[in-house]
């Protein structure tokens, strides 16, 4: 950080310091205002025996003081009060009404002054408080003489002389008779102005200006303290700007674009925590037929793990070549990534590499999390060895390992950002979690599993702090098998429009034979309002709507699942009154259809309908 953007950051922490004092100031004058008020009752009421012109004085100055005090409300919430000048505005009207105070009641009015000096050192602005202070000790000397003339009769301030016509002591009011009994004194000897000066103002100025240099003091060491950690918060500032360009160049380190060549489709993503982690992915063609897919997560955080993160992918693209086994190039890796490891730090590592022709994946572990495989709602746990971790062992164990995936059929990996999210309680997400996650309604594309993922996660922790970098890339085996999807939908009249639209709609992107089309929307039309109508009672329970397709069985399936009572449309006799119920709408499903099978399980009624092109 230059020596110019020091003072710059300073001056901006010193214009919020000041805006926020301002605030406070405010409420004080407010407060003070309530002070004065109170005192006025006071006197209205005759609480204190005062002479009528000091009566009258304060009747008319204490409500002026009051007005005065509370006229910085009006500004709260203008940009005024943030303006440098406006805490003169503040504090010279408090000064005012303290005058006023000490003015009207000598003998209390000076722990008035006291209290603006104490309030000027809230600013942190020494030349401020003097200005302040030089201020209250002028306003006392003028105050002590007019209180002398016109406040409440003090004894310290007059002498103890004046006795009334039983020889007690007794005040002195009205202006020309304190002038008149001033003078007298003077005659007699004993000057009240000096004596003033001398026994009352200035033991009252020695104490302001040891309460201020206490203050003061005080004021200068908060003042540095406010550079100090305004300097401190610049480096902070500095080294997190230095972070998340460092984040950034993590990420663009990662693949930028997904693949999707009709036989495979690869997509990855990172969702970052706070600072730059060690969490990587990858994956690249081998050659024309083969993918290797790369997973890791390096130990630790931050700058070094970073560092780590981006020399173990190099390492993957430099030995991830033709005729290598998973196991050797992860071997190849780790010979690379542990020379000059002086840190000690080590990845663990979980590489796939995926014949595209046929789905065959050969993969080895280096101690990463177990992968997910299967399709829509049939999602497992791979088991594959664990292996150990790289860039610690010069010659770890890594065994290849092989499995097939069917078309349809996806591998999904992740970094233990995934299994270890915490919620507010210390709980983790765990593997049963995202196996859950995994096999809910919808995860018939990539895209959508991993959103289902992350919106669980998120669900899960609510809200609390992101701990670690959460990673995820799946690699889907299309094949001949066209991707199921799934849709629920509550099961009311007014939604078999949508419902229809959503089976039109999958058809349709499988460009499947146009004649056929209406004749599958009058099947889903029957059944559907079969299960709205007698299985709900049109009252709006779930329907889920299951949708595939086969291209080298040219098999379409169309399944719909509802939760209602036990419900076998395809038992209803065709003849029928009720048409509506089965008879000849159910006659002509099963016409259309080439099977038509109904189950009952786990509670709910699913029906199974096959066409067969």
């Amino acid at each position: 950080m230059t020596k110019n953007e020091i003072p710059e950051l300073y001056r901006q922490a010193f214009i919020e310091n000041e805006t926020d004092a301002n605030k406070k100031m405010t409420i004080i004058n407010a407060i003070a205002a309530g002070v004065a008020l109170i005192l006025e009752i006071f006197y209205v009421n005759k609480f204190f025996t005062v002479g009528n012109e000091i009566y009258v004085t304060i009747c008319i100055l204490f409500p002026v003081a009051a007005l005065i005090l509370l006229t910085p409300l009006a500004f709260l919430k203008t940009g005024l009060i943030k303006r440098p000048r406006y805490k003169n505005f503040l504090i010279f009207s408090f000064i005012f009404v303290v005058a006023a105070v000490n003015i009207t009641i000598p003998k209390h009015g000076v722990l008035g002054w006291a209290l603006a000096i104490v309030m000027a050192n809230h600013y942190y602005n020494p030349r401020f408080a003097y200005k302040v202070f030089i201020t209250t000790v002028i306003a006392m000397l003028g105050c002590m003489y007019l209180g002398m003339l016109f406040g409440e009769y003090d004894p310290l301030l007059m002498g103890l002389g004046v006795v009334d016509a039983s020889g007690n002591p007794a005040t002195v009011d009205g202006l020309q008779n304190r002038i008149d009994y001033i003078n007298r004194l003077m005659a007699e000897g004993n000057n009240r102005y000096v004596k003033a000066l001398f026994m009352y103002y200035l033991p009252r100025v020695a104490t302001i200006s040891l309460l201020f240099v206490i203050s003061n003091t005080l004021n200068r060491r908060t003042n540095k303290l406010l550079f100090e950690e305004v300097k401190v918060h610049g480096e902070q500032e500095k080294v997190r700007t230095e972070l998340n360009v460092a984040k950034d160049i993590q990420i663009n380190t990662l693949p930028t674009e997904s693949i999707n060549d009709g036989n495979i489709e690869v997509v990855g993503g990172l969702t970052a925590a706070k600072e730059v982690g060690g969490d990587l992915y990858d994956y690249l063609y081998i050659d024309d037929d083969h993918v290797a897919m790369l997973i890791g997560d390096v130990s630790g955080k931050g700058v070094p793990a970073a560092m780590f993160m981006m020399k173990t992918i190099q390492s993957f693209r430099d030995f991830a070549t033709v005729g290598k086994t998973p196991s050797q190039i992860l071997n190849q890796m780790n010979v690379s990534i542990k020379q000059g490891n002086k840190a000690g730090m080590f990845v663990t590592c979980f590489l796939a590499i995926i014949d595209k022709r046929n789905g065959k994946v050969m993969y080895s572990n280096a101690g990463h999390n177990p992968p997910i495989i299967g399709s829509c709602h049939n999602f497992s746990f791979l088991k594959p060895d664990h292996g150990l971790l790289l860039g610690t062992f010069d010659d770890p164990p890594l065994k290849d390992e092989e499995f097939t995936l069917q078309p349809g059929e996806s591998i999904t990996l992740y970094t233990d950002g995934v299994t270890e999210a915490r919620n507010s309680k210390g709980g983790f997400f765990g593997e049963d979690r995202v196996l859950e996650s995994a096999n809910k309604d919808g995860n018939d594309t990539i895209a959508a599993l991993h959103s289902t993922l992350q919106k669980d996660i998120g669900e899960f922790v609510k809200g609390a702090p992101q701990s670690d970098d959460i990673t995820i890339v799946t690699l889907k085996y299309v094949g001949d098998e066209h991707p199921c999807v799934s849709k629920t939908f509550k099961g009311y009249k007014k939604n078999i429009e949508d419902m229809l639209s959503f089976v039109g709609g999958f058809y349709d992107r499988n460009k499947l034979p146009k004649v056929f089309r209406n004749k599958l929307l009058i099947v889903g039309d029957e059944v559907l309002s079969n299960i709205v109508k007698h299985g709900y009672g049109n009252n709006g329970g779930p329907i889920t709507i299951e949708m595939s397709y086969t291209k080298k069985t040219k098999v379409l399936l169309f399944i719909i699942t509802d939760q209602s009572t036990q419900f076998n449309q395809l038992d209803v006799n065709r003849t029928s009154n009720e048409p509506s119920v089965g008879g000849y709408g159910i006659y002509i499903v099963k016409n259309i259809m080439d099977d038509c099978i109904y189950e009952y399980k786990d509670g709910r009624n699913v029906m199974t309908l096959k066409k067969r092109f």
